[in-house]
Order: structure tokens, then C-alpha cells, then sequence
């Protein structure tokens, strides 16, 4: 910092914002199909779950026969419980672009779709009966057998699957049953991220009297009779996107699609139905949840779904910021940024081209900037391509200022005959009244006793900017010292004090 200190006032409620970022987080239903209950902590009353509520952490969601609910979180991540499950949501928590969630898979399966998690901050896991499944950002499905074996498979990405001490880290295009005491089973399935596979394969696993290879045989022909079956749908139903932006500074984007009639699309946890006119879809995520999005769009007919589609995007919010109000009587500017809500950056300030300040930082505020007296040039420059802002600010001094001498305007100084021809007394005084103390909007100070110029330095001052000048006065006359403070909108205040010398 130059010369001049900045106040920051944070925006109205911030503590409390920053005590709710630390708060755990809903989940948002997105879609509901057929019955679905959900249960909260400690009760035993099951309620119905609707399009828009909100699932909480430790609620218990349970799905019956032919039924189904999609839950988006902050992320932009979306979990599909599938029909006969039972789901507890353990852990939901979002705090500044990090996201906690963990999901109990008590009963049946669920299909996620979750964003790539980024760094040691988020978490998206799913416990199922004694394993644990780590997702990196990816989609696929996990679940249980009816008899309580561990199923996981993987569409893309990564996924780390762990039971007993034995952990499996699973591909693309895989399929796995975690046995109790067993070696896990490891498939390869071009539909092993599909729900309806999973169930089949979940049939498979339940049968005791099958080998690790009659399961992963079986799962092949499986495999292949799903792609015939797909390959005939893709043939009669497709979608065909607009342009869409690569990059989005708000936390939503739009795709919109023209789709064969009679099929439904889902893209997160958006399903509509096409009648051949332009669908629209409008996922969301948390403020600040920035990064790579992913969407993959599946597509339903003829009680058959497959994937048409991914969509992926990047939200990103470049820092920058605006001038506000101006109070030129105070010699204030107010200064509102943008982006750095959740979004660490750096936020730069110059006066007529010279650096003057710049700071890191983690929330969107409104700052309170000390300005010089005069017609000065502003620039506010954020650490992205946002560009800067540049603004001629002209500050009139408010009146006022003025000079207060130490010991009065005049002085008698006694001298000793041994003491020389010439005397060194220090001359003090205070400038008061400059707005904010700011010694920035003092251009210069000049001490002159009879033309000749005297040294200045900063003396301690409790009240305003005082100075300090060691003087050479001559002996046996009255000297007269002149002082003259410059401002730097070109203001001169001058003060006279006399020294008689004896």
C-alpha cells in the first residue's frame, strides 16, 4: 500500500453468509416419477417427496416399484434413486466452491452423474452396505444385490471401490461385484453405466450357484442384446443441439435441442418430452461452484434409454470491478467488485498510472477508497480478462486545514554568552484537519527562514500530521520562519513564526 490506507467495508450480511456457506446444504428433486417417500431424522412418518423440495441431510429417501426421483446438488451433480431403493443422504455440505455430499445405499441402486470433484476439499461418495465408493467426477451407477452384495460400474471417469481392505480402481466400460471374503468380479460392457444393465447384472451376482466367468459371460450377451436393441432406437430417435456457450459467467446455461417426437430427454435432472417442437433445458449450479459442467443426455423410447449426447461447459466469473457513488466533499470513492465471491483473486488500483494498491481477495465487497484532492486518474484492473476500469475523479479539499505550531507563534530563546553565534532550536507543527489523516494528499511541505530552506521529517502526533525542522538562527536578532503546506489539488496554507534569538 502507497502512501494511503484503504478501508474495506464487506457488503451488508457477509458474516452471516459466510456462517451459512459452513451450514449443510439441500439437495434440489428435479423430477418424480411414481411413489417416492422420504423420511427425516428421528421421525418414522414417510411423506411424499415433490418436484422442487428439498432433501436435507439424514433424510431417508425410498422409491417403490416403477419409480423414480432425480436429486441436483450445488455442484450441479445429479443422483437418480432407482425403483424399489432406499437411499439415506448422510453428509450435505457446500462451502465456497467445495462440496462434501455422502449417500447411504441401503437398499436397491441409484445412476449418478457427478461433476469432476476438484481437490482434497470436495468429496462425493456413496457407502453400500460394508464398502465405500469414491467418485472423481464421472457417471455410472452403484447399488446392492438382494443379498447384499456391492455393485458399481462406470460410464467415464473414475471411480475407487473398496470393501474389507480390498480396493478396485474402476475404468470406463466397467461393471464390478465386490464379494464379502471373495475376489471381486471385474467386467467389461459398453452399457455398463446403464441402469437397466446393472439390474440384470445385479440378477446375475444374486445367483449363488454361478462362477465369476458364468457372471461376466452372461453379462456380455447381456451387453450385446442391449447395443442391438439400442442401435435400432438411435436409428429412428435423435436429438440435434444449437450452438451453445463454451464458457458462462452465470450459473446456469441453456441447450436447447430439436428431438424426434414420442421420446423423452434428460440432461442433470431436466426430463421432457418431445412433441417435435424446440425443447429447452436450464441446469443450474451453486454461485460458486466454479468449473468444468458436464451433461450427459439420455434419451427414453419404447421403455429403452440411451445415451445421445454430452454437453459440457466451463463457469467462469472474471474478477473485476466498477466505481459507485463518489463523495467528492470526503474525498471517497466507492468501489463494488464481481466475481470474487467464492473465486480467489487479485484486485488492482492506480492513481494517474502509479500503483497504489492491490490486495487478494475471497468475497465480492464494497470498498471504501480514500481518493487525492484534486483531478486524478483511477484505474481498478481485476486478475482476468475482464478488462479495466478507468475513471478521472476530481476532489475539492473540504476547508479547514491548517497549521497548529507547537509552542506558539512566536518564541524567546535565552542563550549563554559560550554557546556560539548561532542557535538550533526545533521547530514543530501539525497540519489538522486533512480528510483521513492521508499524508498522501499532502504534495510538499517547504520551511524557510530569509529564502533559505529547512529539512522536514514526520514527527509522532496523536491528532494530525505533524512535522519536525531543525533551524539555524543567528544570534542577538528576531527571526521569522515561514511555513507552507501544499496540497495537492494546488491548495496553500501557509503559517509565520517568529524566534527571538537574546
Amino acid at each position: 500500500m502507497k502512501n494511503f490506507k484503504i478501508l474495506i467495508v464487506m457488503m451488508a450480511l457477509l458474516v452471516p453468509m459466510a456462517m451459512a456457506a459452513n451450514a449443510p446444504k439441500s439437495g434440489k428433486v428435479r423430477l418424480v416419477i411414481g411413489d417416492v417417500k422420504y423420511q427425516k431424522l428421528g421421525k418414522a412418518k414417510w411423506m411424499p417427496l415433490r418436484v422442487d423440495g428439498k432433501v436435507q441431510e439424514k433424510d431417508v429417501i425410498k422409491t417403490e416399484a416403477e419409480s423414480t426421483v432425480s436429486i441436483a446438488f450445488p455442484d450441479g451433480s445429479v443422483v437418480a434413486v432407482a425403483e424399489n431403493s432406499e437411499v439415506e443422504f448422510s453428509q450435505l455440505v457446500y462451502n465456497d466452491g467445495s462440496q462434501i455430499s455422502t449417500m447411504d445405499v441401503k437398499k436397491g441402486q441409484l445412476r449418478f452423474d457427478v461433476q469432476k470433484q476438484k481437490g482434497d476439499n470436495n468429496s462425493f461418495k456413496f457407502k453400500t452396505g460394508t464398502g465405500i465408493c469414491a467418485i472423481r467426477g464421472t457417471d455410472g451407477v452403484v447399488g446392492l444385490t438382494s443379498n447384499g452384495q456391492i455393485l458399481g460400474s462406470l460410464n467415464s471417469g473414475a471411480m475407487d471401490m473398496e470393501q474389507g481392505g480390498t480396493v478396485v480402481n474402476v475404468k470406463p466400460k466397467q461393471f464390478v461385484i465386490m464379494r464379502e471374503n471373495k475376489t471381486p468380479i471385474i467386467g467389461e460392457a459398453a452399457n455398463a453405466g446403464d441402469m437397466d444393465f446393472m439390474k440384470q447384472v445385479a440378477l446375475l451376482a444374486e445367483d449363488t450357484t454361478k462362477s465369476a466367468d458364468e457372471i461376466i459371460a452372461s453379462a456380455k450377451e447381456i451387453d450385446k442384446k442391449i447395443d442391438s436393441s439400442k442401435e435400432g432406437l438411435k436409428d429412428g430417435y435423435s436429438c440435434r443441439f444449437d450452438g451453445w456457450p463454451v464458457t458462462v459467467d452465470t450459473n446456469v446455461v441453456v441447450f436447447s435441442a430439436m428431438c424426434t417426437p414420442g421420446m423423452s430427454v434428460t440432461i442433470g435432472a431436466e426430463t421432457l418430452k418431445s412433441t417435435g417442437e424446440k425443447l429447452t433445458f436450464s441446469p443450474d449450479w451453486e454461485a460458486t461452484s466454479y468449473g468444468d459442467k458436464k451433461f450427459v443426455v439420455t434419451c427414453t423410447a419404447n421403455n429403452k434409454t440411451f445415451e445421445c449426447g454430452r454437453l459440457t461447459t466451463t463457469y467462469k466469473v472474471n474478477h473485476s470491478a466498477s466505481f459507485g457513488a463518489i463523495d467528492d466533499k470526503n474525498c471517497i470513492a466507492e468501489v463494488k467488485t464481481r466475481g470474487f465471491e467464492g473465486n480467489k483473486g487479485v484486485l488492482t488500483v492506480t492513481a494517474d498510472d502509479s500503483l497504489a494498491w492491490d490486495t487478494t481477495l475471497v468475497r465480492d465487497a464494497v470498498l471504501k477508497l480514500p481518493i487525492m484532492p484534486g483531478k486524478h486518474k483511477y484505474t481498478l484492473e481485476g486478475d482476468s480478462a475482464a478488462g479495466k476500469v478507468t475513471q478521472e475523479i476530481n476532489c475539492s479539499l473540504p476547508a479547514g486545514v491548517a497549521i497548529e505550531l507547537k509552542g506558539g507563534a512566536s518564541e524567546v530563546i535565552k542563550k549563554k554568552v559560550s554557546q556560539g553565534a548561532f542557535m538550533y532550536p526545533v521547530l514543530e507543527f501539525v497540519v489538522n484537519n486533512v480528510p483521513g489523516n492521508d499524508p498522501a494528499q499532502i504534495k510538499s511541505v517547504a520551511v524557510k527562514v530569509e529564502g533559505k530552506s529547512f529539512e522536514t521529517k514526520f514527527a509522532p502526533s496523536t491528532t494530525g500530521i505533524a512535522y519536525r525542522s531543525t533551524l539555524r538562527l543567528p544570534r542577538g536578532k528576531t527571526s521569522f520562519v515561514d511555513i507552507v503546506v501544499t496540497m495537492k489539488n494546488g491548495d496553500a496554507i501557509t503559517a509565520k513564526k517568529s524566534y527571538e534569538i537574546r
